[in-house]
């Protein structure tokens, strides 16, 4: 997984989709943007997952000391 933070992942995911938005990319080049922005989309997800569990686990303990 990348080293990079949420947001730094998803300013790229951006800069990927106006690339592909214009339309100016050859069929190749289109591919692999869409190719590493499907790669973005899976680290995007799995950081909001990591975030999703720990916010679990801290509730679960928080209910606990109540």
């Amino acid at each position: 997984m990348s080293d990079k933070d949420f947001n730094e992942l998803y300013k790229e995911l951006e800069k990927i989709v106006e690339q592909l938005e214009k339309g100016e990319l050859s069929l190749e080049e289109a591919v692999k943007t869409y190719t590493q922005g499907h790669e973005l989309i899976k680290q995007l997800n799995e950081k909001l997952e990591k975030a999703r569990e720990k916010m679990v686990v801290t509730g679960k303990s928080e209910l606990k000391e109540m």
